[in-house]
């Protein structure tokens, strides 16, 4: 029954993410052909090299507003995934952050990533209202991974962006104001950014960590548990069932883009 269930999921997946790929290249074929072909080998560059999407560039900033063990990463790209919030196929949500918990060889490691542009580009006050966003719910889900790991449906997924939302707002002292222009700032970086689904972008993470794991020794924390401990161990193992359908997927989505762009125009195929 669960090889069914996720026969199926794959399969509707990847459905929706040539759908996505047809929506997305109508809008990046708005922008200036060499603005487009930046995108797009960054694009080809995370395909060859999953691990490139992450870096340590420009991090300052959000280094001395947070003082927690937490692993922060930047990124040039933009993460988008099917809406929780509008359940309609053509319409994404938009992340310039993430963040993850894994388990790599007996350690959990908490990383948070950031768009690069955000982080230049965001005043104090709305860089604040979204690492905080980021935390609260970073809190409410590895919670849940100590209880067991129940999954949460799209009704409570969205009860708990908006709750955490209102903290955050409440935490940081963002103005009305500054949240229109945070939204005005993801809407302007979404439309000239690397734009991966969020699979591809927590499989990059994934890869990042492991080929990184004697750098990053620091971050490491062991389970407070043995029932955190194996959990832990069976994440890991699912997880690692999925990274060659999400780098697959990633391919297609890719390809998708490019074929819906007549990509041979702008001097590539």
């Amino acid at each position: 029954m669960q090889e069914l269930s996720k026969k199926k999921f794959e399969e509707e997946y990847s459905l929706w993410i040539s759908s996505a790929a047809k929506d997305i290249a109508f809008s990046l074929n708005r922008l200036k052909p060499s603005d487009l072909k930046t995108i797009i080998a960054r694009n080809e560059q995370y395909m060859e090299k999953p691990e490139s999407v992450f870096g340590t560039s420009g991090l300052d900033r959000v280094k001395k507003l947070i003082q927690e063990n937490i692993l922060f990463l930047s990124t040039d790209a933009i993460v988008f995934s099917q809406s929780i919030f509008a359940p309609f196929p053509g319409v994404f949500d938009y992340a310039v952050a993430l963040n993850r918990r894994y388990y790599i060889e007996g350690s959990w490691y908490s990383i948070i990533t950031l768009n690069t542009k955000y982080i230049e580009e965001a005043s104090e006050t709305i860089l604040k209202y979204a690492i905080f966003h980021e935390l609260l719910q970073k809190e409410i889900y590895e919670e849940n991974m100590r209880n067991g790991i129940r999954k949460f449906s799209p009704e409570e997924k969205r009860k708990i962006s908006n709750d955490t939302l209102n903290k955050a707002i409440e935490s940081s002292g963002i103005t009305p104001d500054e949240i229109m222009m945070e939204k005005e700032l993801m809407l302007k970086i979404s439309s000239n950014s690397p734009l991966i689904p969020k699979p591809f972008a927590e499989t990059a993470l994934f890869h990042y960590v492991v080929k990184n794991l004697e750098e990053l020794k620091d971050f490491r924390e062991k389970s407070s548990t043995e029932k955190e401990d194996t959990i832990g161990k069976k994440l890991n193992a699912d997880f690692k069932e999925w990274l060659d359908f999400s780098t697959d997927t990633y391919r297609k989505f890719l390809g998708e883009v490019k074929k819906e762009l007549n990509y041979m125009d702008y001097g590539y195929v």
